[in-house]
C-alpha cells in the first residue's frame, strides 16, 4: 500500500498532469468542474462536492442558482466523465493513477495502478467495464493484482465480471425508468437516434421540436424532423411572417428550457449553425439563451437583441466543430428562456467560414464553377423587385429593392471580402429607353463606414452587370456584416451578395 502522503502527492500530480496537458481539450467548464470537485476531496469537504456549490463555485451561477431550470452542473460532469473515460482508454492508459467520477456521484475516485512500490507483482492493469443504462455510464476497475477473491484467479475473475456485466444488462429496465424520469426533468442523456433521424450525408439540417413535419425550403434543402434532443418543451406557433427568411416555417417549432441534442455525423471538421427567431413576443434582453457544444464553455444570446427584434430569424455560426469519440456533435442547452429552432452542419475544409453566397431572390442557384448560391435571407425590409434583362439570369435574375439592410451572419471580428452584385431593371436604353444615368442613385455601408457614396449603375457599365468587390471588411464584434442600401434618388437595389473570409496575403 502507498503512504497516505504519497498517495494524495500522486494524486495531485494527476490531477496537474489532467489540466495542464491538454488531454480535456477545450472544454473549460470541465476544467473547472474537475478542479472543484478534486479540491473538495483533497479537503476532505466531500458533503459540499454537490450541484449546487458546483454551479456557484466552479461555473459562476448565482446564489439562487436552480438546477431544476439550469442543468449545466449535469451537463458538464455528463461530459467530463466521458471525456476521463476516453483519456484512460487512450492517452493516460499508462498513468499511475486513473481520476474517474462514477456514475451518480460528483465526487471523483482515485485508482491507483501502483499500490506498492515494493510489491512484486508487475500486472497491474485496470479492467474497465462500463454499464450505459443510466445518464451517464457507470464504471468498475478492478486491478489484476488486488481483486477481492485471489483464490479464484484472475481468469475466473474475469468471467465474474463478465457475468456481473450480464446481470447489468438484465437490470436496464430498472435503469430505463430512472433514465425516462430524468428526461421527463430536462436532464441530458445520452441519446440513441431513432430510426426516423437518418445519418447526415455531405450536410445536414435539422428542424427541432417533436411533432414537425420533414421540410423542403425555397433552396431545394431537406430539412429532416428525426428526434434528436431529449430534455426541454418542444412549442410550435401559428403560421406567421418571420423576417429575414423566405422560409418561415423552420421558425415556427422548436424546444425551451433545458436540453441536450445530438446529432450523428461523419468523422471530419464542421461548420454547425444555430437558428433562432422571438416567436412569443418576449421583449429585448428576456429572450436569454445558453448553450455549449460538445462540453465548451457556455455561449450566451439574446436573440432578439442578436436579431434586431422579434419575429425576426438569426443565425448563430460555429467554425471548428468536430464530433465527439461516439460520432455525434453534441448541444447542450440550460435554463428556462433558452430555445432553438433549427440546426444546420455542414461539412467545412477548414476552420474559416464557409462562403456566404446569396442570390436576392425565392430560389437557389448553381453557377457554372458549381457554387450554389442560397435563396434571399439575412434582409429586413424591401421586397423582391423585376427580374433583370439578360439571356441568361443566374445571379442577376431577381433583387432585392427598396428601403433594406441585410444582416449577414459570420465569425466576430475577422476580415471578410464582400462581392455586391448589380444589374439596372428598369432604366437605360436597354430597358426601352426609360430614364438613364442618374435614375437611380443610392449610398451602401457597411457595418458603419460607406462602401460606396452615390452609387449609379448605369454609369458604371451601361447597361451590363457590375460587381464591386470590398477587401478587409472587419465583422462586428457579435460576428455580423451589416449591409445598408440608402436611397438618394429612387430605390436602392441589389441582386446578389458573397462574403468570403479574406484571402491570407
Amino acid at each position: 500500500m502507498l503512504e497516505p502522503v504519497r498517495k494524495v502527492e500522486a494524486e495531485r500530480e494527476e490531477l496537474s498532469w489532467l489540466l495542464t496537458s491538454g488531454v480535456l481539450g477545450r472544454a473549460n467548464n470541465a476544467v473547472r468542474v474537475l478542479t472543484c470537485v478534486c479540491e473538495k476531496y483533497f479537503e476532505n469537504q466531500l458533503d459540499q462536492i454537490n450541484e449546487h456549490t458546483i454551479a456557484i463555485e466552479a461555473l459562476g451561477r448565482r446564489s439562487d442558482f436552480d438546477p431544476q431550470v439550469d442543468t449545466i452542473v449535469r451537463v458538464t460532469i455528463h461530459s467530463l466523465r466521458k471525456r476521463l473515460l476516453e483519456v484512460y482508454q487512450n492517452e493516460g492508459a499508462s498513468r499511475p493513477v486513473h481520476i474517474l467520477i462514477p456514475a451518480g456521484n460528483y465526487a471523483p475516485s482515485f485508482i491507483h495502478k501502483e499500490a506498492d512500490s515494493g510489491a512484486g507483482q508487475s500486472n497491474h492493469a485496470l479492467l474497465p467495464i462500463e454499464f450505459d443504462h443510466g445518464p451517464a455510464p457507470a464504471i468498475i476497475a478492478v486491478r489484476g493484482d488486488a481483486l477481492p477473491f485471489p483464490f479464484l484467479g484472475r481468469r475466473r475473475w474475469q468471467i465474474l465480471i463478465i457475468l456481473a456485466a450480464v446481470a447489468a444488462v438484465l437490470l436496464g429496465a430498472v435503469f430505463s425508468v430512472r433514465h425516462s424520469k430524468e428526461r421527463a426533468a430536462g436532464v441530458p442523456a445520452s441519446l440513441v437516434p431513432s430510426p426516423s433521424a437518418p445519418l447526415p450525408g455531405e450536410s445536414f439540417h435539422a428542424l427541432i421540436g417533436s411533432g414537425r413535419d420533414p421540410y423542403v425550403d425555397s433552396s431545394s434543402i431537406k430539412w429532416t424532423s428525426g428526434e434528436y434532443c431529449t430534455g426541454g418543451t418542444p412549442f410550435t406557433v401559428p403560421d406567421r411572417k418571420i423576417e429575414a427568411t423566405e422560409d418561415p416555417y423552420i421558425y415556427l417549432g422548436g424546444l425551451q428550457g433545458g436540453f441536450h441534442c445530438q446529432f450523428p455525423v461523419k468523422p471530419g471538421l464542421y461548420e454547425v449553425h444555430l437558428l433562432f427567431a422571438e416567436t412569443a413576443g418576449l421583449p429585448d434582453a428576456t429572450r436569454n439563451v445558453s448553450f455549449s457544444v460538445n462540453g465548451s464553455d457556455a455561449i450566451n444570446l439574446d436573440v432578439v437583441d442578436d436579431a434586431t427584434g422579434a419575429g425576426v430569424a438569426t443565425t448563430r455560426i460555429l467554425t471548428r466543430v468536430e464530433p465527439e469519440s461516439d460520432g455525434a456533435v453534441h448541444l447542450d442547452f440550460f435554463g428556462h428562456d433558452s430555445i432553438l429552432n433549427g440546426v444546420e452542419i455542414l461539412p467545412a475544409p477548414s476552420a474559416e467560414l464557409l462562403p456566404v453566397r446569396i442570390v436576392a431572390g425565392p430560389r437557389s442557384y448553381k453557377d457554372s464553377a458549381e457554387r450554389i448560391w442560397l435563396s434571399d435571407r439575412y434582409f429586413i425590409g424591401g421586397r423582391t423587385g423585376m427580374p433583370g434583362n439578360t439571356a441568361n439570369p443566374g445571379i442577376y435574375g431577381s433583387d432585392r429593392i427598396g428601403h433594406f439592410h441585410y444582416i449577414i451572419p459570420v465569425l466576430p471580428l475577422r476580415l471578410y471580402r464582400v462581392n455586391l452584385y448589380f444589374l439596372e431593371p428598369w432604366f437605360g436604353e436597354h430597358n426601352n429607353g426609360r430614364g438613364g444615368v442618374g435614375s437611380r442613385i443610392f449610398d451602401v455601408s457597411c457595418n458603419g463606414s460607406m462602401l460606396l457614396k452615390n452609387f449609379d449603375i448605369l454609369r458604371e457599365n451601361g447597361g451590363g452587370p457590375v460587381m464591386k468587390t470590398f477587401d478587409s471588411v472587419q465583422a462586428t464584434a457579435q460576428g455580423k456584416i451589416e449591409l445598408y442600401f440608402t436611397p438618394v434618388a429612387n430605390y436602392p437595389l441589389v441582386n446578389a451578395i458573397e462574403v468570403v473570409p479574406q484571402p491570407s496575403r
